[in-house]
């Protein structure tokens, strides 16, 4: 399904002259953007419980200057500031108010992933078993 909305999302780009994909794969730019709203506003109810939800919100902001700016320089569009500054203003919005933003950018060394062994829990003796150890 993601593949299906990155192409969705290159047929806004390049058109559907040079790769007809929105007929080869049936996506729609337009659906694919729905997904991802609808996905944020659900997010919005518990951003704590869909962290994955709200990253993408955020990486959105950076892929928009991505693509504007890969379609100015690659293929000579102009250049659309209204959703570069929208983009970005909401990612950085995402980042500023979320409850946890030590949460956001995930743990990558090693020594987080290893963890270490758990301590064995202490014996739980009864007094039955402690009267016997006493007589050795």
């Amino acid at each position: 399904m993601g593949m299906a909305l990155v192409g969705g999302a290159a047929v806004s780009l390049v058109g559907t002259s040079l790769l007809p994909l929105d007929q080869e794969v049936g996506t729609h730019a337009s659906a694919a953007g729905a997904v991802l709203g609808i996905g944020l506003m659900a997010a919005a109810v518990n951003p704590a419980g869909n962290i994955g939800w709200v990253r993408a919100g955020i990486l959105y902001g950076f892929v928009v200057v991505a693509f504007e700016a890969g379609s100015y320089y690659l293929w000579h569009a102009p250049f659309h500031f209204g959703p570069v500054f929208f983009g970005l203003a909401f990612s950085l919005l995402l980042i500023a108010t979320y409850p946890q933003r030590k949460k956001l950018v995930p743990s990558t060394s090693f020594s987080d992933k290893a963890a270490a062994p758990p301590a064995p829990e202490p014996a739980v003796i009864d007094e039955k078993e402690k009267e016997e150890a006493a007589k050795f």
